[in-house]
């Protein structure tokens, strides 16, 4: 088990995220904005993810035929 500093008003932040989310523990309520944090930084990337028509119609001929495979 580890111990981690954090000021008043975050301590006061994370109580309240605890009760809210209905979490057993304060490191479930880590976790759990963790795995948010990555699911925004995947959705980040996957928005900066642009083709054009031809190229999407590409992919999913490539698509199509792995699924098909």
């Amino acid at each position: 088990m580890k111990t981690i500093a954090v000021d008043e008003s975050t301590w006061k932040k994370i109580k309240m995220l605890k009760s809210r989310m209905d979490a057993k523990s304060y490191d479930e309520v880590l976790q759990r904005l963790i795995e948010v944090w990555h699911l925004v930084e995947l959705d980040k990337k996957v928005e900066d993810v642009v083709f054009g028509d031809e190229e999407a119609e590409t992919l999913e001929s490539i698509l199509k035929k792995k699924k098909g495979s």
